[in-house]
């Protein structure tokens, strides 16, 4: 005979309750989560890679509360916890995942890791798919204040020429992507012949070098709105023979006079604006440097706050030849490394301005005002 023993009742687990709690405690440590990042700093390797200063934490004044948490909610909206790796996280699987631009209106994803600026920088994409066409009274405007600063130029016998710096869109349209089709007559296709016919300014042609060049070598970064250290030095070549042609004093520029060395390529501005400058980097970049018996010696060197780049005074090795004043944006710079060793002096300044008063002061006997070709418009508030 068997006996049977009782089973014991189990006692029903509340889930009902430990769910509540359970979820409570998630939403307060995720509502935990951003203030503690910022009070320890589990995202630091997460960098801002915005180009400007996020709000400070706001001080308060009594009796300005209004004013202090106006402050504080924009102080908080730009540095909280986890901002900056939530954002590569949303960039990277955007363009990885989905083959889409994390921010279409600043960059354009072209074909074979190629990236453009996109319509936030003057409507360049729309500027080369004809969308904005530059209109005559604009090509005229233009060409009157150039001629404008050309005849007060020459009361002083100094000569002006015009540089433009070519969008990457016309340097490597085969890399764009489908959706954009370049237009056959660009706008500064436009500008040049409307320059040619109503103007003697000289218009130094660095486009055709640069296509001649790239056949050889990248002469534009992948990754970046300019030209690579060697399209740098294959403009600053091209403007300096332009110039010689009218100072035939001026030695001769050739690829010679350098030496390159190709390394291991780095993100440039697009990918650093997606923060994906690590993941996404140019193929190459270049280390140039002159034979010693052309380099030319930087003499002074002033910040500029307002274009984020130093202006730069130089002598050549022969301080009897021409001086050259260069008014330039953002493709200068890298010209800093090539153009000052074909002149007796050299002062090149990053301004989106033509300063009268400076070439009066200064007495070039050369002024080369170089523009990128997406700000040609521009060249009507100078």
């Amino acid at each position: 005979m068997t006996v049977s023993i009782p089973r014991k009742k189990v006692k029903p687990i509340r889930l009902k309750q430990y769910r509540f709690r359970i979820t409570a405690l998630g939403f307060a440590i995720l509502l935990l989560l951003p203030s503690m990042d910022q009070w320890f700093g589990f995202s630091s390797k997460f960098k801002s890679t915005e180009k400007r200063i996020l709000a400070p934490f706001p001080t308060f004044r009594f009796p300005h509360i209004m004013t202090f948490i106006h402050e504080f909610d924009q102080y908080y909206k730009e540095n909280f916890g986890w901002r900056n790796a939530l954002f590569h996280t949303y960039s990277y699987w955007k363009l990885v995942g989905l083959g889409k631009s994390p921010l279409p209106e600043k960059v354009v994803v072209g074909k074979n890791g190629w990236f453009y600026p996109g319509n936030s920088l003057n409507r360049v994409a729309d500027q080369h798919q004809g969308i904005c066409p530059l209109p005559l009274s604009s090509m005229k405007a233009i060409a009157e204040k150039l001629a404008y600063f050309q005849r007060q130029l020459a009361e002083q016998n100094t000569k002006l020429y015009l540089l433009v710096a070519p969008d990457s869109y016309s340097v490597y349209p085969e890399n764009l992507p489908d959706f954009i089709k370049s237009t056959k007559q660009s706008n500064f296709d436009l500008f040049k012949h409307y320059l040619n016919q109503h103007t003697s300014i000289p218009l130094i042609d660095v486009y055709t070098p640069l296509i001649e060049a790239k056949k050889k070598r990248p002469v534009y970064c992948q990754t970046d709105t300019h030209w690579n250290d060697f399209g740098s030095l294959v403009a600053s070549l091209a403007m300096v023979n332009r110039v010689r042609n009218d100072f035939p004093q001026l030695p001769l520029a050739s690829l010679d006079d350098y030496r390159i060395k190709v390394l291991r390529g780095m993100g440039g501005d697009l990918t650093t604006m997606l923060a994906l400058n690590k993941e996404f980097r140019d193929s190459v970049t270049y280390k140039i440097k002159p034979v010693s018996t052309l380099a030319a010696y930087q003499i002074e060197n002033t910040p500029n706050s307002q274009m984020g780049l130093a202006s730069s005074r130089f002598i050549g090795q022969h301080p009897q030849l021409p001086k050259l004043l260069m008014i330039g944006d953002s493709f200068s710079f890298s010209m800093n490394q090539f153009v000052p060793n074909y002149f007796g002096k050299t002062y090149i300044v990053r301004n989106t301005a033509f300063d009268l008063d400076l070439v009066k002061a200064e007495q070039p006997d050369i002024v080369v005002l170089e523009i990128v070709e997406r700000n040609i418009n521009l060249l009507v508030n100078y």
